[in-house]
């Protein structure tokens, strides 16, 4: 076995395998486990989290099976709560403090052993809180549910990894070294207790993602109002673009010089041949219109330009026709009752 990390009275380990045997046994004993089951519950409750640490060194033995008393004393709180089951649950208010206990002690063995074997920071601290709390999601594996150290709550595996990151912090810079695992534990045990005082509490995971691309899309869209946006077949037809305006002003005063404005006000226009048929004269066909008014090109387009007071004029006659009375009214009834 790989040397300690801290000195650590044997009957304290006793202590703590016991709260792990009883608290693993009082979750078989609600569960309706038999005997057997209460007591593997137990046994892997107390000491899953050493046990999986030693699989994961590989250069040093199992602790446990070199101790055959820590065994012994999980299997002892596993009967207990079987057979004294209502007597234990007077004894919560220890058990509590023996459990906060527990994860700072299997936290600091855990780590130290770490250290010890040559790991790196990360690594001891991850196999510091795989100690503390191993034993806890062991047993909610083998009863076939979520691990209550992975779920919202109050903060228990958090404890446990403060803990071990600031032993090993302490351990691995030689700050204060010999103070290293006191302070561990008073951390631990401090944060177990005021999370249940204060209500601490771990929360589920949040989606920010909609937050993120509004934040994202704000800039994205200031830039997209400023940047130059092309130029439609719309905006060209009507003279919107620069290019156009100057081959506009172009056109108009090579007609000026050429004399060709002259030959288009003799000319008979469109405009004559619309009156001909009952248009109206206040509709102004772009190539009829003299250089001097200040129109886009011609649009060759099949469009048809319409003044729009005279489309209303138009539309007002054409529902004051539909709702002329084909038949005289007939006079009101003064005996009919009026709405």
């Amino acid at each position: 076995m790989g040397d300690v990390a801290i000195s650590i009275p044997f009957w304290l380990e006793l202590a703590a395998c016991l709260t792990g045997g009883l608290s693993g046994a009082m979750s078989a004993v609600r569960a309706r486990y038999d005997l057997t089951g209460c007591l593997i519950i137990a046994f892997v409750t107390g000491l899953g989290g050493g046990i999986t640490r030693d699989l994961l060194l590989q250069d040093v033995g199992i602790y446990a099976f070199q101790n055959p008393s820590l065994i012994v004393c999980t299997l002892i709180g596993g009967i207990i709560v079987f057979y004294f089951g209502r007597l234990a649950t007077y004894l919560d208010p220890i058990v509590d403090l023996l459990d906060n206990t527990s994860v700072a002690i299997w936290a600091i063995i855990g780590a130290g052993k770490s250290l010890n074997a040559g790991l790196g920071i990360i690594p001891s601290i991850l196999l510091g809180t795989i100690t503390a709390i191993g034993g806890g999601i062991m047993r909610d594996v083998f009863m076939n549910r979520s691990p209550e150290a992975f779920q919202a709550g109050t903060l228990y595996g958090s404890a446990a990894a403060i803990g071990c990151t600031f032993y090993v912090l302490m351990r691995h810079f030689a700050i204060f070294p010999e103070l290293a695992g006191p302070i561990c534990a008073v951390i631990v045990i401090g944060i177990r207790y005021c999370s249940l005082a204060f209500g601490w509490r771990t929360r589920p995971a949040h989606d920010y993602s909609d937050a993120a691309i509004k934040v994202v899309a704000k800039p994205m869209k200031f830039i997209a109002k400023k940047a130059h946006v092309p130029i439609g077949k719309t905006t060209r037809d009507r003279g919107g673009t620069r290019i156009s305006k100057i081959r506009h002003h172009g056109t108009r005063l090579y007609r000026r010089l050429s004399g060709r404005w002259l030959q288009d006000q003799t000319a008979p226009s469109l405009l004559d041949s619309a009156n001909s048929d009952g248009a109206e004269t206040d509709c102004v066909h772009w190539v009829d219109a003299p250089p001097e008014a200040d129109v886009p090109p011609a649009d060759k387009s099949d469009r048809i330009f319409v003044d729009r007071e005279e489309l209303h004029r138009i539309m007002d006659n054409a529902a004051a026709k539909s709702a002329e009375p084909t038949e005289p009214a007939k006079p009101a009834d003064p005996f009919e009752p009026r709405s």
